[in-house]
């Protein structure tokens, strides 16, 4: 399996549209990732694959 990482733009910037980082963890999940990580409230999420990069 790949590892990879995601590094979300505009995740929890300002003070609207928050988003904490379990609800972020529990979507990668919900979309069939593994050993999902988040990294602080930065939406930056590293996590693991069967599916090729593209």
């Amino acid at each position: 399996m790949m590892r990879y990482v995601a590094l979300l733009r505009a995740v929890n910037v300002g003070g609207t549209g928050k988003l904490p980082m379990t609800e972020l963890k529990a979507m990668c999940v919900d979309e069939g990732f593994a050993d999902v990580q988040t990294y602080i409230a930065s939406g930056n999420v590293v996590f693991s694959s069967k599916l090729g990069a593209a």
